[in-house]
């Protein structure tokens, strides 16, 4: 800025920048989106079903299933995670996930059976 006192440069830099933190704290204190509840209903049942349950440490079944690696950058291939879901939580502006995909392996000594429903 020619002609622009040292003074001005700098309010308007800080301005810049609490304006940054403002928008970041409003960031982390805004809700966290929340799964449909009839996909929730719809997976719990199936998982009933078929006798499974996802780990603990991996994602929330029990409560909120699109969390954790469901909707981190955990890939959907990594075989670390069965089941596995993935969720997409842009619906409704960020307020609402929806499940996207499902992988289940199945094992037995008789046979392999994958179901992967994307």
């Amino acid at each position: 800025m020619v002609g622009s006192s040292p003074l001005l440069v700098l309010a308007f830099s800080v301005a810049c920048i609490f304006g940054q933190l403002f928008e970041l704290a409003q960031a982390q204190n805004g809700t966290q989106p929340a799964t449909d509840p009839a996909e929730v209903r719809a997976l719990n049942t199936i998982f009933q079903k078929w006798g499974i349950s996802a780990r603990l440490n991996q994602w929330n079944i029990s409560g909120e299933p699109c969390s954790g690696a469901a909707i981190d950058s955990t890939s959907f291939d990594d075989k670390n995670y069965n089941p596995f879901i993935k969720c997409d939580c842009t619906a409704n502006s960020n307020s609402t996930c929806h499940i996207t995909q499902l992988y289940v392996s199945f094992f037995s000594s008789c046979f392999v059976s994958h179901a992967i429903l994307a």
